[in-house]
């Protein structure tokens, strides 16, 4: 895009584990003048537990505003906006952007999710009645882009993009010996728990494969299995990247309630050269072709025959986790590509309607 410092306002979370901070970072890399509005009271976190009024209107799709989101953004506006760019934000209400836009009737605004947004979980009856303020809808799910899905719903302009990596933490990691003890194992899991996921690890290690699982939610799976190992705790960033680095084979998950096709870990894991045994389907294997730059499986039975094919040719495994990271520069799949993809398509679709 055009050599053009924009002021963007980013909606989202801002604690340090969230991808939205890998993305606003991205952004002024870029040169942008960035100010970002929290979504979440201070010291929220993903392992924070909700409380039951939090939890109640969640199920009723009428989010709480705790860290009073939609008047920030409205003041912050009035300091100067060129972009207002939201990042699954469910308690913004529309009556928060079309004051936004009437402060400021040039200002675009976006909406920016990796969630599977026909998914009702994943909207509020605020989202559902702020669609028609939204200039751009960009997703990580392709076929939420379908004439049927999103733009059934009344999203105007919808554009996809592959998920992204930031490419200062998710790297190759130099360990020491201790640092391979505490992080590695032959093979790995980063993530929060779901239960197909759980049957395939407790498969896996059934089949006398030493397991180690990291991420929330896993407490009723300790000592399930002497092989696996949940550690019952998440790792970000650069302890990400020290798991990724130090284990034999990372698994790659779907998640089944997200329709995932792919996510995040999907390009986090090869940018850290790691070496990736991944849920098959045709959107991942025309990113990272098989045998190659990764390596699929189906089912659990032949998820073990993967595990048992690889475990112990060491310099294949090496060959092929370089090869994805190479992969992933050659597709441009980090956040400051993404970013500039979508302010493009921001301002393109802004100056079409001119």
């Amino acid at each position: 895009m055009a050599d053009t410092s924009l002021r963007i306002v980013v909606v989202g979370e801002t604690f340090g584990a969230s991808r939205t901070v890998q993305r606003v970072k991205a952004m002024r890399e870029l040169g942008h003048v960035v100010t970002t509005v929290a979504t979440t009271s201070p010291g929220w976190s993903y392992e924070s537990k909700p409380s039951l009024a939090q939890r109640v209107r969640e199920r009723l799709r009428l989010p709480g505003d705790p860290a009073n989101a939609n008047r920030t953004l409205v003041e912050v506006v009035r300091d100067g906006a060129d972009v207002i760019w939201v990042e699954s934000a469910k308690m913004i209400r529309a009556s928060a952007l079309r004051r936004a836009k009437r402060i400021n009737p040039r200002v675009l605004v976006l909406w920016h999710s990796e969630d599977d947004m026909m998914n009702r979980r994943h909207r509020s009856i605020w989202t559902d009645g702020a669609i028609p303020c939204f200039d751009l809808w960009v997703t990580t799910k392709s076929f939420n882009t379908e004439a049927h899905e999103m733009p059934s719903r009344g999203v105007r302009n919808i554009l996809f993009v592959n998920n992204s990596c930031d490419p200062a933490l998710h790297r190759p990691m130099t360990l020491s010996a201790d640092e391979r003890r505490r992080f590695g194992a032959p093979v790995s899991f980063i993530g929060t728990y779901e239960g197909p996921r759980a049957r395939s690890l407790l498969h896996l290690a059934r089949q006398g494969y030493t397991v180690r699982v990291w991420g929330n939610g896993w407490h009723d799976w300790v000592g399930r299995d002497p092989n696996l190992i949940v550690e019952n705790r998440p790792v970000y960033n650069d302890d990400f990247a020290r798991v990724v680095s130090a284990s034999a084979i990372n698994i790659g998950f779907l998640r089944k309630g997200n329709r995932d096709l792919q996510t995040c870990r999907s390009i986090e894991i090869p940018a850290c050269a790691g070496f990736m045994v991944h849920e098959r389907n045709d959107e991942i294997t025309g990113l990272f072709r098989d045998e190659k730059e990764a390596v699929y499986w189906s089912s659990d039975g032949e998820l073990a025959d993967v595990c048992g094919r690889w475990l112990n040719r060491d310099s294949e495994r090496e060959n092929i986790g370089h090869s994805g990271r190479e992969r992933v520069i050659q597709l441009q799949l980090m956040h400051v590509k993404n970013i500039d993809r979508i302010l493009a398509a921001l301002l393109g679709g802004a100056n079409g309607r001119q």
